[in-house]
């Protein structure tokens, strides 16, 4: 293999691919002119990076749910983990790193950002699984043998080249494609799995094709994981190929990223419903702003403590009771519990749709 080649990725533009791509042009305009506030945006992304860690980490067997991880977050480094914690805290940071390079347009999609991206999703492991650095033996995944260890160099270095390369491929196929490629080549010893799926939403958000930040397909993929196996087994056969067609792969991934689009596209018209059957009643109980803020919260997650209401609207302990027992006073709000663990959620009789859209938070 000569050292400069670059990766040719063979598929065929099917009709069902196709469509979904045209399908996903119109979600995407519809998700890119749905106007949000950044501060709800930022609580979106925030329970989108969870999902994303819960789903790459589950498929791979971790057993944490969202809500465990959801706690994870911000937690001190300092204390010990159970390897299940460990394998989400790191996929915590491996999701902060790639959405900073997402927005770095200078940085190239190299080599070094994919050795990288497997450090922090395997920091902590032995070290004889040498995280981030290309294995130097033959590993096996399932049925299918990956390349000789020997032509692994050449073969990431032919990828990375075509990553780079400004081409007329979808950006929704390259990232498709890089997916399916970086497993079939199979690099490391371990973190494959989670390395492809980090590289596929890097190079998806990357381009115009990035929904806000506000995908999950890794969750997706987990609750469909079944037949996720069975569409990288049918595109790469038993052994790697170079020349593998890629199409079924693609159909399968087109057809996934479209579910995960039309969830937000569904979910964002469901925001805009609440927010503004929300100010509706704000102004007829006289909710000041601040106010405002922690029912949007507790909207959004199903819930408010009054250490969230601090974190929101940067006031004192005392001001943030009084506001939420105000807000409970105008029936917006019920509480639940004691006073140290009390929480704070939409009365349901006066925001009857939110039961369907808190369905699948964490919180």
């Amino acid at each position: 293999m000569m050292n400069d080649s670059i990766f040719a990725p063979q598929f065929t533009l099917t009709p069902e691919i196709s469509s979904r791509l045209k399908d996903l042009e119109r979600q995407r305009w519809l998700i890119d002119n749905r106007l949000l506030m950044p501060k709800h945006e930022a609580w979106m992304r925030r329970e989108i990076q969870v999902k994303r860690v819960v789903g790459t980490t589950r498929i791979e067997g971790a057993a944490l749910d969202e809500k465990a991880v959801g706690e994870l977050v911000g937690r001190s480094s300092s204390g010990k983990y159970t390897e299940d914690q460990q394998a989400n805290v790191n996929a915590l940071e491996a999701y902060e790193f790639i959405d900073y390079l997402s927005d770095q347009q200078d940085i190239p999609i190299d080599e070094l950002v994919i050795r990288e991206l497997n450090r922090k999703f395997m920091h902590g492991s032995s070290a004889a699984l040498t995280p981030g650095v290309y294995r130097k033996g033959q590993n096996t995944v399932g049925s299918f043998s990956p390349p000789d260890q020997g032509d692994v160099p050449d073969l990431m270095r032919s990828f990375a080249l075509w990553l780079r390369e400004e081409d007329e491929t979808h950006p929704v196929l390259k990232a498709g494609i890089a997916h399916i490629h970086f497993v079939a080549i199979h690099p490391f010893w371990d973190g494959n799995g989670r390395t492809a799926r980090g590289l596929s939403t890097l190079v998806l958000q990357r381009s115009l094709h990035g929904f806000r930040k506000l995908i999950s397909l890794e969750s997706h993929l987990f609750g469909v994981r079944d037949f996720y196996f069975t569409a990288i087994e049918r595109a790469l056969g038993t052994r790697f190929a170079l020349g593998y067609d890629a199409t079924s792969w693609l159909e399968f991934f087109t057809q996934a990223l479209n579910v995960e689009a039309e969830r937000l596209v569904g979910e964002l018209v469901e925001w805009h419903r609440m927010m503004d059957e929300g100010r509706r009643i704000a102004r007829e109980n006289d909710v000041a702003p601040r106010h405002w803020d922690g029912v949007a919260f507790a909207l959004y997650t199903g819930q408010i403590t009054r250490a969230d209401y601090i974190e929101i609207t940067d006031v004192s302990q005392a001001t943030a009771s009084r506001d939420l027992s105000k807000l409970v006073e105008a029936e917006i709000l019920l509480a639940e519990g004691k006073t140290r663990t009390r929480v704070y959620r939409p009365n349901p009789k006066i925001f009857p749709g939110n039961k369907k859209f808190q369905q699948n938070k964490y919180r």
